[in-house]
């Protein structure tokens, strides 16, 4: 087969073929969770099983049925980056789809889940992000189960588009009590000489997972929530994902974080993170 090729329920199919109903529970009612992960050096799926991992989590938490198991995910994924083995393009990314399948009411048929793994060639940020930083605008907003990576991206397509506006890179969530989560990333903070990441109503990211088992800093690292008001007065700030990796902040609503350069912990993050890529460590 020629690529791009991806799987869409139990086959590999071409991008012509990459289709479902439009009343597959996931495009007439939202009923879908995803996860997304890239590769590094010979196209390696980064940390596969926690994606996968987090894929059940999410399923069960919104109560959607997952008729595989773990392994034979897996095994698709890396069948289907096999399959797209002849293309010329470099590292790939991977966005594993489940939906609640075909039906005409609010309800589930039985078991018959949709199940769609995409691969495209790596989408890389442009580099002078990670030398200058790049600008968050602040969305008080409250994701639907947070914990869940579900296809509900209303307010982060809707936000996606002021921060472009405001030549910022994304929003990040916030209520009177704490801040969240960017809409497609987890975030860092310099607070008070601690490098903080959100502990509560947060996905958990496997970025910032591996940064909290890695990282060796000269300040404390804290799973802790903490207010807009703190964060407004942070030292540093960072976002982190799989495609992100680890993406230094330095404007907040248009005004600088710091002294609006990067600083020089976000720059070890970055580092640390990047030879652990490209290690055997993992």
């Amino acid at each position: 087969m020629q690529g791009p090729v991806h799987f869409l329920n139990g086959k590999l199919v071409h991008e012509h073929d990459l289709m479902i109903s439009v009343r597959d529970l996931g495009f007439a009612r939202g009923y879908a969770i995803f996860d997304f992960l890239v590769t590094y050096p010979t196209r390696r799926p980064f940390m596969l099983s926690k994606h996968i991992d987090r894929l059940f989590n999410s399923a069960q938490l919104i109560g959607l049925s997952m008729p595989w198991s773990k392994q034979e995910i897996a095994e698709w994924v890396l069948q289907t980056l096999a399959a797209n083995s002849e293309d010329e393009g470099g590292e790939k990314q991977i966005k594993v789809t489940v939906s609640g399948g075909i039906s005409d009411s609010l309800l589930p048929i039985s078991k018959d889940s949709t199940l769609a793994i995409v691969v495209d060639p790596r989408h890389f940020l442009p580099r002078e992000l990670y030398e200058q930083g790049a600008g968050i605008i602040m969305d008080k907003y409250t994701r639907y189960s947070p914990g869940a990576k579900t296809n509900n991206y209303i307010e982060g397509v809707k936000e996606a588009q002021v921060a472009q506006r405001q030549n910022a890179i994304e929003a990040v969530y916030y209520d009177d009590r704490q801040v969240f989560e960017a809409s497609s990333s987890n975030i860092f903070a310099l607070i008070d000489r601690r490098l903080l990441t959100p502990k509560s109503n947060v996905l958990s990211g496997i970025t910032r997972e591996v940064l909290l088992d890695i990282l060796e800093l000269d300040v404390p690292i804290e799973l802790a929530d903490f207010s807009l008001e703190e964060l407004l007065v942070a030292e540093e700030v960072f976002l982190t994902g799989s495609n992100k990796e680890v993406l230094p902040i330095t404007r907040i609503d248009g005004k600088e974080v710091g002294n609006g350069k990067v600083g020089p912990l976000t720059k070890s993050a970055m580092t640390q993170f990047q030879q652990f890529t490209q290690s055997d460590k993992w």
